[in-house]
């Protein structure tokens, strides 16, 4: 199994994303995201037969009981799988430690192969060993540009 562990906010949740979800008068419920962001995106799950893995503080809505908020996770998990990069599974919340304890455990618990983690952070401190040469940052008024997309496919083909 390969997979890629996605965060949302500056890797396709973008300035532009956002500016123009204003523009166009588009809420929270129906927002789109960064095109080009989740054009590549799309084009790396296919491409490598990855999964992916949400790393996002945004999972730990999925279970929240308000309406708004569902119907936000809703449209963005339809994003994603409208691209061909449909969520598969999210990482713990640990309450503990940074991403890379939350990724540490997820991987744990399903060995990949190879798996790549796109962010626009580098907290990624509490296990180091889990995102050495495989932690692709995106600039965060960028989103994932062809570079990005380069880089994670040359990690998740190695």
């Amino acid at each position: 199994m390969k997979a890629i562990f996605l965060d949302i906010d500056g890797v396709i949740a973008t300035p532009t994303s956002v500016r123009l979800n204003f523009l166009l008068g588009r809420g929270p419920t129906n927002q789109r995201y960064d095109f080009v962001a989740l054009t590549y995106l799309g084009r790396l799950v296919r491409e490598t037969g990855s999964i992916i893995v949400l790393t996002s503080t945004w999972r730990e809505d999925l279970d929240h009981p308000n309406p708004f908020t569902q119907e936000v996770m809703r449209n963005l998990y339809a994003q994603l799988a409208e691209v061909g990069a449909p969520v598969s599974d999210v990482t713990p919340v640990l309450g503990i430690g940074d991403r890379s304890a939350e990724v540490g455990a997820w991987l744990d618990a399903h060995p990949c192969e190879s798996y790549v983690i796109i962010d626009d952070l580098a907290e990624f401190e509490e296990r180091p060993e889990v995102v050495k040469d495989h932690l692709v940052i995106v600039e965060d008024s960028e989103g994932i540009r062809y570079k990005h997309f380069y880089r994670a496919l040359s990690i998740l083909s190695a």
